[in-house]
């Protein structure tokens, strides 16, 4: 049997923060920008909408060519060449319609770089998983550090300047791709899969993955509806953009040094417990928003979201991990995303616009804070911890130490 060896993994901290970096200026500021052309607030969650779906679609379609046919590691040199050439198609677009079009298009164009996570997870396989969560911060730094040039950048000059920096930025990750990521050798040793196959099909995702589905869609919707109408309330309060990206740069300063410490938590609580963790911290920080009239403190309030979302997102990908056949690593992952960053977004945006234009701010944020509660529910009851999927015949992938966790 050979030996395996921890992949290099240098190219895929640069690939990291390059990614951070580009969406910093975009994401925090996309409902800043289609505010700028006119749009109202149940617009605006529509066009979100639309840009999730088409997200959802294209993501899941391109996690199936991962694994089985495509190399991921190109396909997301394709996402940084495309993501360019979307944005600078965006730069062109006149009037609302064109900006939501434009907007849909960059989503299905970026919806490819959801597979940087398996890229990592795969290329850590001899390592603890508690790895991934020291590389993924490195995302979280460049996008703190972004999103504040990018805020004050559209405070000065405008926000329709949005296409202009993250066009070049999104070619720069494409060009760094492409000669740092190197396609990884097929694994020479295949991890044992939870449940015999037949021969020549793949392994079926087990129902533990769609019941923690579940949890994820709830917590998405939530995080898609606080997240881009607090752009706006805190724009309507009295901030404008570089406080917008202050507040996204607070987020990740937190996101940082909890991700780096998620090890050692793990040392005690399993990861469904740090994903109702995460989910709790949500709950406080919603009825918070709900009744604070300043923008700055909504900003601050920021702080609190990054550990809740380096909680949530670290424990989701390691879940999602632990329950996917690893021949199907690509797909469940893209299926946790997809759901979590596509489908939910639908609902969060559409629900969340309609619920802030008609009912206001604080009715939004109180029905969010009852959906995200339902998700930290869900997955301490429903999902089953390591222990208990081994004793129902599953299995920790082979050669890779199990994390741990109770």
């Amino acid at each position: 049997m050979a030996v395996k060896t921890r992949p290099e993994t240098s190219g895929l901290r640069g690939a990291y923060i390059l990614t951070g970096v580009a969406d910093g200026t975009l994401l925090p500021f996309i409902p800043l920008l289609l505010f700028d052309r006119g749009l109202s607030a149940p617009l605006i969650g529509a066009v979100l909408a639309s840009s999730s779906l088409a997200s959802l679609v294209a993501g899941l379609a391109w996690a199936y060519l991962a694994d089985r046919r495509w190399r991921p590691e190109r396909m997301v040199v394709v996402a940084g060449a495309a993501s360019a050439s979307a944005a600078a198609l965006l730069a062109l677009s006149s009037g609302a319609v064109g900006l939501a079009v434009g907007i849909v298009a960059l989503s299905l164009a970026r919806s490819p770089l959801m597979l940087i996570d398996p890229i990592a997870l795969r290329r850590l396989r001899v390592a603890r998983r508690t790895h991934y969560a020291r590389i993924r911060l490195r995302m979280s730094a460049g996008f703190a550090a972004s999103t504040v040039v990018a805020g004050a950048t559209y405070q000065a000059l405008g926000v329709r300047l949005v296409p202009f920096l993250y066009a070049p930025l999104s070619a720069l990750f494409g060009l760094w791709a492409w000669n740092a990521l190197q396609p990884a050798a097929p694994e020479q040793t295949p991890e044992p899969d939870p449940a015999p196959t037949v021969p020549g099909d793949l392994p079926k995702i087990p129902p533990a993955m769609f019941v923690f589905l579940v949890s994820s869609f709830l917590l998405g919707a939530s995080l898609a509806a606080t997240g881009n109408f607090l752009t706006l309330q805190i724009n309507l309060l009295g901030g404008g953009a570089l406080l917008v990206g202050a507040a996204a740069a607070f987020q990740a300063l937190t996101e940082i040094p909890t991700m780096g410490y998620t090890h050692l938590l793990t040392r005690r609580l399993s990861h469904r417990a740090l994903f109702a963790i995460g989910c709790a911290i949500y709950v406080v920080v919603f009825v918070a928003w709900a009744f604070v009239s300043s923008p700055l403190v909504a900003a601050l309030l920021k702080l609190a979201i990054g550990v809740a979302f380096a909680l949530t997102y670290v424990a989701s990908v390691v879940i999602a991990d632990e329950l996917t056949p690893a021949r199907l690593r690509a797909t469940g992952q893209a299926l946790v995303k997809s759901v979590t960053f596509g489908l939910a977004p639908i609902a969060g945006s559409l629900g969340g616009g309609l619920i802030y234009g008609t009912l206001g701010p604080r009715a939004m944020f109180l029905a969010a804070t009852a959906v995200v509660a339902a998700a930290g529910l869900v997955a301490l009851v429903a999902t089953p911890s390591q222990a208990r999927r081994r004793e129902g015949g599953g299995v920790v992938p082979a050669a890779e130490p199990a994390p741990a966790t109770p």
